[in-house]
């Protein structure tokens, strides 16, 4: 008799590897430590997104990794930066879409602290 070949399997094999946890510096900020980096940051970034130069609210803002931690980023603040809610949405999809860093986001640069320069957060 020969072997009925419509009812092989028709759902693939999925890898369910789990990322490993991440320890100590690698982790994600959270708590009043984040809003306290996020407000840093924020005045930074002189209140603008740092992609599309928009102006934007400090609540209305994303603190983001410019690198993401998973791409071997850091917490540091040369590697976060403020952008609008727009702008991280459509990173993040480049991101997951390609599965490594935004190329997009890495063309813009993270403003440097200046020192003379303060905005009065609202």
């Amino acid at each position: 008799m020969a072997k009925l070949k419509t009812l092989q399997p028709r759902l693939k094999a999925i890898d369910t590897r789990r990322i490993k946890p991440v320890y100590g510096e690698a982790r994600r900020i959270s708590g009043s430590t984040r809003m306290n980096l996020k407000r840093r940051i924020y005045v930074r970034d002189s209140g603008h997104c740092c992609m599309c130069q928009r102006v934007v609210d400090l609540h209305s803002s994303e603190l983001d990794h410019r690198i993401a931690l998973q791409f071997g980023g850091s917490n540091n603040e040369d590697n976060l930066w403020t952008l609008c809610i727009e702008c991280h949405r459509d990173k993040s999809l480049r991101e997951v879409a390609s599965g490594q860093p935004d190329s997009e986001a890495l063309k813009h640069h993270v403003p440097a602290e200046d020192i003379g320069a303060s905005v009065t957060i609202v």
